[in-house]
């Protein structure tokens, strides 16, 4: 079997924190298991933690946030591997310094295409900053990230998108021929089968009053708490058995402001804060429903949404502009057509009647999830060049 010699070229790689520096490690990892080389390329970590190389996985610190000493020193360092060369970049326009206009670090990505003749690749886990704006001068920045997107688009051999809905962004920018790939981003969350602990969460938010449970992960922003703290009022309202599991960064403030003056609501609401991923993982089992609403919709690229999946939980969600087809083909989720709180209220309500439906949700959503959104359907895809268009 032929071993394929990967270089991940990233913005942020652990001991940094981040959705792409997780996905990077995890990618890393999982590309190893199936016996290839991996060479990870990040900016520098904070004094006393780079130890992250192993015998399977070479992680190289350059100087800087990929500035001109940076590109000579990834150069020739690159220059130096063995033949032929697989370059994955995992791009995020303001990952690679130069406030987020780092347009030299795109043309370098070109060269590296057209003419030392890589395997380069572009996982496009963001596109580009978006026009009218406030301030106005944020429309410089704009309009840099299109033509980084165009530089990159140019002469790479393959363009992978996180949601479908990158690829309708990124097609004006790229040559005709130019070939996207769905990628979804698997969750960072993996189960933990530890039924003592999921128990033990579960106490804590029903404590003697049993009842059903309500979740929520993320990491409580001000769009999706926007969107899910109407949801949350209405649950509260009209479902006294209902207890709330908030589960997430954010989540402490979140309470405070959902529960507000009523006072009599804080006792059946648990907000977790950041927690390790094996006790999210038994926060979630310890749901019978979580309810995940985004203004743009159900996507591959939502990770909170992948976690609730991968951990056997049923979901409500909504669809929106980015929603892929695939999450209308099986019945792996609950879809309301838009963001409504009253229509996700309502679905959490038919959920939480319904023992046969929450049961069909979960086994389906994991099943959904091991066929098209796990780390081995990624692995799957970059190795063997299929995937979906």
């Amino acid at each position: 079997m032929t071993t394929t010699h990967w270089h991940l070229v990233t913005g942020e790689y652990p001991p940094q924190g981040g959705g792409v520096s997780d996905y990077t490690a995890s990618l890393a990892r999982a590309l190893t298991a199936v016996g290839d080389d991996v060479h990870v390329w990040a900016p520098p970590a904070a004094m006393g933690t780079d130890v992250e190389t192993t015998a399977d996985i070479r992680v190289h610190r350059l100087p800087d946030v990929f500035g001109e000493s940076s590109l000579r020193e990834l150069t020739a360092a690159l220059d130096e591997c063995p033949e032929p060369r697989t370059l994955l970049v995992q791009y995020v326009p303001h990952a690679f310094g130069g406030r987020g206009m780092n347009v030299r670090f795109c043309r370098w990505v070109q060269h590296r295409a057209r003419v030392t003749g890589d395997d380069v690749r572009v996982m496009f886990h963001e596109p580009y900053y978006p026009f009218g704006v406030w301030p106005p001068h944020r429309n410089v920045l704009a309009l840099a990230n299109r033509i980084m997107a165009v530089l990159l688009l140019s002469d790479i051999r393959l363009a992978y998108v996180s949601t479908r809905a990158w690829e309708h962004r990124l097609r004006w920018y790229a040559p005709r021929n130019r070939r996207f790939v769905w990628l979804p981003i698997p969750a960072s969350v993996p189960p933990v089968q530890d039924s003592a602990r999921v128990a033990e969460w579960r106490a804590r938010m029903t404590s003697a009053t049993g009842g059903h449970v309500v979740g929520h992960f993320g990491t409580f922003g001000a769009l999706v708490s926007a969107l899910l703290g109407p949801i949350l009022e209405l649950l509260l309202k009209e479902q006294p058995a209902v207890r709330l599991c908030l589960i997430g960064p954010g989540s402490d403030a979140f309470a405070s402001r959902l529960c507000g003056t009523h006072r009599e609501w804080r006792e059946r609401v648990t907000a977790t804060g950041r927690l390790a991923a094996s006790d999210v993982s038994a926060c979630l089992k310890a749901c019978d429903v979580v309810v995940q609403p985004y203004a743009d919709g159900a996507s591959g690229r939502r990770t909170t949404l992948m976690a609730a999946l991968v951990n056997g939980v049923a979901t409500v969600t909504n669809r929106g502009a980015a929603t892929e087809d695939d999450w209308l083909a099986k019945d792996a989720v609950v879809l309301t057509s838009r963001a409504d709180p009253r229509a996700l209220c309502d679905a959490v309500e038919r959920v939480l009647d319904d023992d046969a439906l929450r049961e069909g949700l979960a086994a389906a959503g994991a099943t959904l999830y091991a066929e098209r959104f796990s780390i081995e359907h990624t692995v799957e895809t970059l190795t063997t060049g299929r995937g979906a268009a």
